[in-house]
């Protein structure tokens, strides 16, 4: 039920820290939010917990500045160390690998400012019911109405269970069940003091045998600890002792802990039974979900209850802004976040048996692996549960951080020996102001992951690591050319630390301007560079840029797409078979030639330059119908073109060349990847083109169109990604031996895309859009790559060579011959009988 602004509304039973991200989180996904409240006032409890670095994510995307906050208010954890109950250092760990690895800090900071920031940050429109004691729900197929004790009933479009383990909306939808005991008890506490064995920003583990006690700098001279002994579940759920009686529990222990507990005030120390419940297979209905402990309550063991509640509050309010039917919102919510909490429920169960085991036999193994398990081994087991998993449905290679897949990782070792950028350029007619298109880029940011991560070697591998947003470069030309810009796009590297996008924005005339965008072929293809440049004018022109939007899930690496006849083991002795099938094959007759080099250019000194020429008017109209009539996909007339245009370079006119067509792969996965997301799916197959005088560029091209289809039937592109894993592996150590086989050998002496952009907008708002072309480096894989962008009304030819290997003359002489072998062909259309094959 949508209100008169046409807000959706929704209901959030509980106003814990669960409850108060949800708040939040559906108050920026534009709903109207009421938070119901049991107890007469909002307060938290008065002790402490951990911020880690997932749910620091989680709340990043909120784009409120909560990480900065929590940061300010409490203790950055720097230090973790293990110690026996004598005090003896077991064990000392500096936890900034994993702050680098994750991409975000944990902090400690008191119960009550989290509850504090959280609530500033719903804002004044947050419509709060204290003393609201939700007894139960009805649900139609319009609303869902939530009764409370008083009498009154609210209704809204969705109601969201967050009140806890024992929560009234889960007894209603799965029946009344008591929790499952964990088998201790705990004490929590909050003391406005700093031992003298603390620490800043440490944390410390004491442990014992079958009990434990952790101790954490909470900021502010201030600390959080906590303690664990084993009870019977009736004990630990009504524990009837005082401080005293504490004291005495842990008297034989080290002075450090026994000095923090007397030191504490009594009221400040709240003893808790540790419990936790079976995870359920589902969660709500139509308009009714739980979130936190009421869906999944855990034991601490892995620190992870406030932790999940977070992710799953952001992780609902990205579900309903995405899909406009409850139903299909909170289905996706609850896909997307059972198989995480899952595992950290049985995590926990499964940690928490270790931790609280009494058995010496345990506890000497546990202190052993304390002591001696390698760092990275114990960093590893720390930071899975804190790595965040983003908005994906799971599944191998999903979340962030990840490593960088075969094709990824050749993109990019690549460009760090010389720039491979891919380019996108749209002329925009109409008043622009600069700072639209800067917050749109920042909205851009927002809006996708791998906007927001830098690029990191981490287990002996490089990965997408995340980290703070930074701003996307955005560089301001009056009155320049875009050909101009372009070279100094493609020769200049993307920074590592991120982002992976630049802008250039440049003033052609007054209300005329043309958008640039760059990034590296490690982030995006050619269809994704397009879609970028839309999404930034979709953004500018959309009024609000600065709102919170749904952010498009990091997608996998390409290969974990893949059919399973491509990957792993099989997939690499395919394309084993596939190179030694094209060595027996050969060229099928036709002399190779190759395009020689006018000078050596070392490979860290290669850049690329752009030559461009543009097919438009009936010429272009001709063109199309040519490759309808005639058969021929756009691809392979143009690849033919190209490689006539080289026969008249080496002056061979009976000559064949090996052209590279670049082959995009996103229909060909397992699943379609989401068309707005980042990522690079293209892939090269080599084929023969085999000129001769006389022969019209129909004729020379039909042979090669046939055995191009057959290729991409075949899936010849796929079985070549795994070996691009072993070059990559290779080229940081060998990059002149990989070079000079690649210069000599290698498919990339003529390479050639295409990208279709005819259904790119003709309008938004008041702009009128024209002019999309796509421009690529080539870095060390080859000497030029031909980049065609078939648009609405023109063709544009944009030839990115090696400066220096191909001069600037030489390639403008390549680029014209190009399109006149392409303008020759359409004289020839209305005269010649059509040739080709079915498509």
């Amino acid at each position: 039920m949508s209100n008169a602004a046409g807000n959706r509304s929704a209901i959030v039973v509980g106003a814990g820290i669960g409850g108060l991200t949800a708040a939040v989180a559906l108050r920026q996904a534009g709903f109207d939010v009421t938070l119901c409240e049991r107890s007469p006032h909002l307060r938290a409890a008065g002790f402490g917990l951990a911020v880690q670095s997932n749910a620091m994510h989680a709340l990043r995307t909120l784009n409120l500045g909560l990480d900065d906050e929590m940061l300010r208010a409490g203790g950055q954890v720097t230090t973790f160390s293990f110690r026996d109950t004598k005090g003896k250092l077991l064990r000392r760990l500096d936890l900034t690998p994993i702050d680098d690895a994750l991409g975000a800090p944990s902090v400690v900071l008191a119960r009550k400012d989290l509850h504090d920031i959280l609530l500033r940050a719903a804002g004044s429109g947050l419509r709060v019911e204290a003393g609201a004691e939700a007894v139960r729900f009805t649900e139609t197929d319009d609303a869902v109405v939530l009764h409370l004790a008083d009498g009154r009933a609210l209704e809204a479009d969705v109601l969201v269970g967050a009140d806890g383990i024992n929560s009234v909306i889960r007894t209603q939808l799965h029946g009344a069940a008591a929790p499952r005991p964990g088998g201790f008890v705990c004490w929590l506490a909050l003391a406005p003091f700093m031992p003298a064995s603390l620490r800043e920003g440490e944390s410390i583990h004491y442990w014992g045998r079958g009990s434990r006690f952790g101790l954490h700098d909470c900021g502010n001279d201030s600390i959080y600890w906590w303690a664990t002994m084993p009870a019977e579940p009736e004990l630990a759920a009504n524990w009837p002792h005082g401080k005293d009686d504490l004291q005495q529990r842990f008297a034989d222990w080290c002075p450090d802990v026994n000095e923090i507990i007397a030191r504490t005030e009594e009221s400040a120390i709240l003893a808790v039974p540790a419990l936790d419940r079976p995870p359920l297979s589902r969660w709500g209905t139509r308009r009714v979900t739980l979130l936190g402990d009421a869906a999944h309550p855990m034991l601490p063991s892995l620190g992870q209850g406030a932790n999940s509640a977070i992710e799953d509050a952001v992780v609902l309010g990205h579900a309903l802004a995405g899909y406009r039917d409850p139903r299909s919102a909170l289905q996706a919510y609850e896909r997307r976040r059972l198989p995480r909490t899952t595992d950290l429920v049985d995590g926990s169960l499964s940690l928490g048996r270790i931790e609280q085991s009494s058995n010496r036999a345990t506890v000497t193994t546990r202190s052993r692996i304390i002591r001696h398990a390698p760092d990275s081994r114990v960093l590893d087991f720390m930071s899975k549960p804190m790595t965040w998993p983003g908005f994906g449905d799971g599944g191998p290679g999903a979340g962030l951080p990840r490593p960088l897949s075969a094709l990824e990782r050749w993109h990019w070792t690549a460009d760090r020996v010389s720039p491979l950028n891919i380019g996108a350029r749209v002329r925009i007619e109409g008043r622009l102001d600069p700072s639209e298109v800067r917050a749109a880029l920042d909205a851009l940011v927002r809006r996708h992951p791998l906007l927001r991560v830098a690029v990191r070697h981490r287990k002996g591998g490089l990965s997408f690591v995340p980290g703070v947003p930074r701003a996307v470069p955005l560089r301001l030309v009056g009155e320049g050319s875009w050909r101009t810009e372009i070279d100094h796009e493609l020769r200049e590297p993307l920074d590592a630390d991120g982002p992976l996008l630049r802008a250039t924005l440049i003033t052609v005339e007054p209300d005329v301007h043309d958008l640039i965008l760059t990034s590296t072929y490690a982030l995006a293809d050619g269809i994704a560079i397009v879609a970028l440049c839309r999404q930034v004018l979709e953004l500018a022109t959309d009024g609000e840029p600065g709102g919170w939007r749904p952010e498009i899930p990091a997608p996998v690496g390409p290969e974990d797409l893949m059919p399973n006849q491509f990957r792993g083991l099989r997939g690499k002795c395919r394309a084993l078979g596939r190179m030694a099938a094209d060595a027996i094959a050969g060229s099928d007759g036709v002399s190779m030639e190759r395009l020689p080099a006018e000078t050596s250019v070392p490979p860290r000194e290669r850049c690329t330059r752009l030559a461009n020429r543009v097919i438009s008017g009936d010429e272009f109209t001709a063109l199309l119908e040519g490759f309808r009539t005639r058969r021929i996909l756009p691809e392979a007339a143009i690849a033919t073109a190209l490689a006539i245009a080289a026969a008249v370079d080496t002056d061979a006119p009976s000559a064949g060349f090996a052209v590279s067509v670049s082959v995009p792969f996103r229909a060909h996965l397992t699943r379609l990847p989401d068309p707005d997301a980042t990522g690079s799916y293209q892939a090269m197959v080599a084929l023969p083109v085999a000129c001769a005088p006389g022969r019209s560029l129909w004729q020379t091209a039909a042979p090669f169109d046939d055995r191009l289809r057959n290729a991409i039937d075949a899936r010849h592109h796929l079985a070549n990604l795994p070996l691009l894993g072993v070059m990559a592996a290779a080229t940081p150590k060998h990059t002149d031996r990989i070079v000079a086989g690649l210069d000599g050998h290698g498919p990339g002496n003529l390479c050639t895309s295409v990208v279709d952009t005819s259904d790119f907008p003709a309008r938004l708002g008041d702009w009128s859009l024209s002019g999309v072309h796509v421009v690529s480096g080539m870095s060390i894989s080859g000497y030029l790559m031909l980049y065609a962008t078939v648009g609405r009304d023109e063709l544009s030819l944009n030839l990115g060579y090696v400066d220096g290997i191909i001069s600037p003359a030489r390639a403008e002489e390549l680029i014209e011959n190009t399109a006149s072998a392409l303008r020759s062909a359409v004289s020839e259309i209305a005269t010649a009988a059509p040739i080709g094959v079915d498509s």
